[in-house]
């Protein structure tokens, strides 16, 4: 799978997160700005929305972080971009594709 694709999983499966949570972004960017991330508030909310593409390094941040706040919450944790890319099933276009594991959290 090639990183545009591996991109939009995590996007909309980090903004499902997000919403399952009820998490506000606000607090998802402080998070993660916290841990090192560099992109703005903006940024990181067009990223949730499918409007901005970020680095996988970005990405695997973000998703990290929204892990570390979603603990203990009934939300399946948000995969980084190897464990979509070495996946052995097709997580599928927008809107498809499997729901990650609630396995360990970074």
């Amino acid at each position: 799978m090639d990183d545009d694709r591996i991109g939009a999983v995590q996007a909309r499966l980090a903004r499902h997160a997000v919403e399952r949570a009820a998490l506000d972004p606000g607090r998802l960017w402080w998070q993660y700005f916290q841990l090192g991330g560099e992109a703005g508030a903006l940024e990181v909310d067009a990223y949730l929305h499918g409007c901005l593409r970020l680095p996988a390094d970005h990405r695997n941040l973000l998703a990290r972080a929204l892990n570390d706040l979603v603990r203990g919450a009934p939300v399946a944790r948000v995969p980084f971009s190897w464990e979509i890319a070495d996946s052995p099933r097709d997580a599928g276009p927008q809107g498809r594709g499997t729901t990650p594991s609630t396995g360990p959290r970074a």
